[in-house]
């Protein structure tokens, strides 16, 4: 913030916003062997601006107070370069929690957190681009390259937020690229793995498994799933939001429900609550169904499966039975065509049989 000062008895406004070289060291950091003291051996000091306001105390003190205003609006179009790393954090995971969905939000949290915890930054003039690529190179060693390039992405997005909101100039992490990761086909199940895991299964995994290969909703759409979303009259599945659930990209979708899956849901259905509920009754959390449907792979012996592997087995079984990828793009509830291009390569065959059935009568 701004400060008064007098000289000459006229009233002057000070504030702090950009950088100069240390005039102690010039930019060297260090002195005598030992850490420059002027500017704690970063090479910089923040400069110093004036602007020259009355010799009438009133009108200054008047002056500094709207000038403090519109600084902490952003209305000045100036930078707090003297804000602190913690302080963005409290702000930026404030407006994560109240903008984002609550998964987005965790993802958010777990990443600074581990960022701060590993760089440990206090002023935003400590994050520059080599720090990031530590803090990568980092995560590299413990997770995997597309769990480290999420986190990447969601840091580099808290950093562009701060641009936003004038805290610094430009994002540190603008030009550092993503960990390459091999572009492997989707996992799906062929029908003789499905029928193999459902006959290990248990009555309450075998329709958890169903309506997953039926309907191809995610995990979180399925533990949120309630008994009011699933119109048995116009047999549709609606995929909308409750309470602290919200679909991704905020958008509700129907989702037509299929012969097998009424069957079984039908004669169990009940007025409200959810679909699926663990042994004690009670919401199942992401991890615990992930373990429990894990179990039943291992047991039946199949490998680098998960829940989201029966959504790849939903849309690849659709593309393989001749589904055009538009109409697999809206029962998945993808927001672009691109990301329902990796079944693509599936299509192929059906393609070329559907050019073999061109018939001229030349």
């Amino acid at each position: 913030m701004s400060f008064l000062i007098k000289r000459n008895k006229i009233y002057h406004l000070c504030w702090y916003q950009g950088k100069k070289t240390c005039p102690v060291c010039n930019g060297k950091k260090i002195i005598n062997r030992k850490k420059c003291t002027r500017c704690r051996g970063t090479g910089n000091v923040y400069q110093l601006c004036k602007k020259t306001i009355s010799p009438d105390r009133q009108t200054a003190l008047e002056y500094k107070t709207e000038f403090d205003r519109k600084f902490f609006r952003k209305e000045l179009g100036l930078q707090d370069t003297k804000k602190t790393w913690a302080s963005f954090v409290e702000e930026y995971l404030a407006y994560s929690k109240a903008n984002k969905r609550p998964a987005t939000y965790t993802i958010d949290l777990r990443t600074i957190k581990g960022f701060t915890a590993i760089i440990n930054p206090y002023r935003f003039t400590d994050i520059t681009s080599q720090k990031i690529e530590q803090w990568k190179q980092k995560r590299l060693d413990t997770v995997s390259p597309a769990q480290a390039n999420k986190e990447f992405r969601h840091l580099k997005s808290a950093l562009s937020k701060a641009v936003q909101w004038k805290y610094i100039d430009t994002n540190p992490a603008k030009y550092i690229k993503q960990s390459k990761i091999p572009k492997n086909p989707p996992r799906f199940l062929s029908k003789e793995e499905l029928k193999r895991l459902l006959l290990l299964s248990d009555d309450k995994m075998k329709l958890i498994i169903q309506a997953f290969i039926y309907t191809g909703i995610r995990i979180s759409e399925l533990i949120n799933l309630r008994w009011q979303d699933i119109d048995f009259k116009r047999r549709e599945i609606i995929i909308q939001a409750h309470d602290n659930f919200q679909p991704k990209d905020y958008e509700a979708r129907n989702i037509p429900t299929h012969d097998n899956l009424f069957k079984l849901l039908h004669p169990i259905k009940k007025e409200n609550g959810l679909v699926f509920t663990n042994e004690n009754k009670e919401k199942y959390t992401i991890s615990s169904l992930e373990k429990q449907f894990e179990r039943i792979t291992k047991k039946a012996g199949i490998q680098k499966c998960s829940p989201h592997s029966l959504r790849h087995t939903f849309a690849s079984h659709l593309v393989m039975s001749g589904i055009d990828l538009v109409t697999v793009k809206e029962l998945l509830g993808h927001s672009t065509i691109t990301t329902t291009m990796i079944y693509a390569h599936l299509s192929k065959p059906h393609i070329k049989k559907a050019v073999s059935r061109l018939n001229y009568g030349l």
